[in-house]
């Protein structure tokens, strides 16, 4: 092999291993940007604002009596003469009357209210703990989407410039170079063209995905589609530990403050409540009344008395205790369902955190393993392989072999940061606690 032809790879070799361990850096959006873009962007947060202030109002409604009723009547005129002074029981009557409802039920009734707006600032908790996380792992996979497609390109480079080497060598029929080593070159750039294209696909719909949550409401489709990505490695790390007791009691007590739980049990309140309200319905409803009546001069010229009325009426639930009987047993087997989704809940955060850990655990081996060991091997295999073949005591299908083999090693490596990092997010949501004061 000619001087020029050797002097040529060994550049190659020394530019490849700098490039594989290297990808371009460029500004874009940084993982902690886009969460606090996707919060401060997320309009369910307002909507649930307006909810519990809609909440609290109609508790403040709830707990106002129903309107007094006033009645106006001319009771009792003769037919005759229509003389209102000519019987003594024509009078003209003014009446108001007041239902009172059954029970305690104006009470329970704001009490439902008032803890349904309590239910707002936990979901609102437990949105942000999602939005946090979901945001956090459709970043990373537009990172490493981005990484890989950046790591690729510029060994499409490299790869070219080997296969032109190897064409080179070929045409003067200098060293060991064979035509199937110029067709392993030329596919081997196809594939890396065919990765590129599908890592393109991914990353545009990533960061398609990305542009709901994170552009901001007045720009255009055009403008949000353009979102870049930073290059900035992902370094979150775990934001509590969950403390190391005995058994899984221990560790369930942990997740009892996560908000889905709180809110659950929050909810189980909200249907005592409801219990409580049916079994209201069994208790009478009371009505009472007053009425004045004002009545005219006799015929023969002499005052009459005017009337005075009091009533008091109540409504007895005797023959519709079907229907009441219905509602508390519906009401008591919710509440039986929401503390069976309770602990559903409590068992699915367990083993979500029992997964997570276990998976965060194994990739941070991994993780050490590529970067002490695995890396610089690949690394010393693919310098190897081109020294051996700059010296003619090599194949060229090995010089590819020990390059894509490095490439794979990189990509792998840009991979599991990814499914870490992604795993941090999921930790840090199921470790998510209820703050003390809720917003």
């Amino acid at each position: 092999m000619t001087t020029d032809i050797k002097a040529h790879l060994r550049c190659w070799g020394v530019v490849a291993g700098l490039l594989l361990s290297s990808s371009i850096h460029a500004t874009g959006l940084t993982l902690e940007e886009a969460v606090d873009r996707a919060l401060a962007n997320d309009i369910w947060l307002t909507s649930s604002h307006y909810n519990e202030t809609a909440k609290r109002a109609m508790a403040d409604a709830a707990g106002a009596l129903p309107d007094p009723k006033i009645s106006l009547a001319l009771a009792n005129v003769p037919t005759d003469s229509l003389n209102f002074g000519q019987e003594g029981m024509t009078q003209f009557a003014v009446g108001i009357s007041q239902m009172l409802p059954r029970g305690d039920t104006l009470e329970l009734k704001e009490q439902r209210f008032s803890q349904e707006s309590r239910l707002q600032p936990l979901m609102r908790q437990q949105r942000r703990a999602q939005v946090r996380m979901q945001i956090s792992q459709l970043w990373i996979d537009a990172w490493q989407a981005r990484e890989s497609l950046e790591l690729i390109r510029l060994n499409r480079r490299l790869f070219k410039q080997l296969e032109s080497v190897a064409t080179s060598s070929y045409r003067v029929a200098l060293g060991k170079t064979q035509q199937q080593d110029v067709v392993r070159a030329q596919l081997e750039l196809t594939q890396l063209e065919d990765k590129i294209n599908r890592l393109e696909l991914q990353y545009d719909t990533l960061r398609a995905r990305l542009s709901e949550w994170v552009a901001m409401p007045l720009e255009s489709s055009a403008e949000a589609a353009v979102i870049a990505i930073s290059s900035q490695q992902p370094d979150m790390e775990l934001v509590r530990q969950v403390p190391a007791e005995v058994g899984d009691d221990g560790r369930a007590r942990f997740f009892l403050q996560h908000p889905a739980v709180v809110l659950l049990d929050r909810q189980v309140e909200v249907a005592q409540t409801d219990i409580r309200l049916a079994e209201q319905s069994y208790k009478p409803a009371w009505g009472v009344s007053a009425s004045y009546g004002y009545r005219g001069e006799d015929p023969m010229g002499r005052d009459r008395a005017d009337l005075f009325s009091l009533g008091v009426s109540m409504e007895m639930p005797l023959f519709s205790t079907r229907r009441q009987d219905g509602e508390l047993a519906s009401a008591s087997t919710r509440v039986e369902v929401i503390r069976t989704e309770r602990l559903l809940k409590l068992r699915q955060l367990l083993a979500a955190y029992d997964t997570s850990l276990a998976a965060w655990t194994r990739l941070n081996e991994r993780l050490s393993l590529y970067r002490k060991q695995l890396l610089p091997q690949t690394a010393q295999a693919a310098e190897a392989a081109l020294n051996a073949y700059t010296r003619d005591a090599g194949d060229f299908a090995e010089v590819v072999r020990a390059r894509i083999a490095e490439l794979n090693a990189r990509l792998a490596e840009i991979e599991i940061v990814a499914e870490q990092q992604k795993q941090v997010a999921q930790l840090n949501y199921l470790m998510t606690q209820v703050s003390q004061k809720e917003e």
